[in-house]
């Protein structure tokens, strides 16, 4: 466990395992920590690197706006501070999208591009329907406990087995994430252009 500073901001980072980089970047709101049941899997044969973007977990929470550049500027300072020129990337909800932004804007910093659960954003994108951004931004006005269950029912799919959920759960409330921090990411990634247009 380790941290660097970006422009003032401290960024928490951790590296495990042995072989070719991957920098993980996951979602709105949620620490590195949240790759926890993969993480044994992917450090048997990489040397994985996570951390807790700008707001949110053990990371500083600088004023806004954020905005995706600006996060994917960070992923790199945090492949900088792990030693790491180039990485297999691997980005998930809004990590995906910070995750494009990385790879168009430091092409020659990835050796390989992993997405899930994600698009390229913008105004032509597909969002999800109105009821799930009513509830997204709705979570940023909750106390922590019930903005973290008020997800449950689309971030989990209604086989999950509940010790697994209270399991993330458990976890998220240990390594919580500020209102500002949550509301800062959330407006990044609806204001961001998209990437679209510039997708190879």
């Amino acid at each position: 466990m380790a941290y660097t500073t970006v422009d003032g901001v401290r960024l928490w980072w951790e590296a495990s395992g042995e072989g070719e980089p991957l920098l993980l970047i996951q979602g709105l709101g949620f620490s590195g920590a949240m790759w926890y049941r993969l993480l044994p899997a992917l450090a048997a044969r990489h040397r994985v690197i996570r951390y807790d973007a700008r707001g949110i977990g053990r990371s500083d929470v600088p004023p806004g706006p954020y905005s995706i550049d600006r996060m994917a500027a960070d992923a790199m300072a945090v492949l900088d501070a792990a030693g790491e020129s180039t990485a297999h990337v691997f980005g998930c909800s809004l990590g995906g999208i910070v995750a494009q932004e990385v790879a168009i804007t430091y092409l020659d910093r990835v050796r390989s591009l992993t997405l899930c659960c994600t698009h390229p954003a913008g105004t032509d994108a597909v969002w999800p329907d109105e009821s799930v951004m009513a509830m997204l931004r709705n979570r940023a006005t909750m106390p922590l406990e019930e903005s973290v269950r008020a997800s449950i029912d689309v971030g989990y799919a209604s086989a999950t087995p509940r010790d697994r959920i209270e399991e993330d759960i458990r976890l998220r409330l240990e390594i919580p994430t500020t209102t500002e921090g949550y509301t800062h990411q959330l407006m990044a990634g609806l204001g961001y252009p998209g990437t679209r247009p510039r997708l190879g």
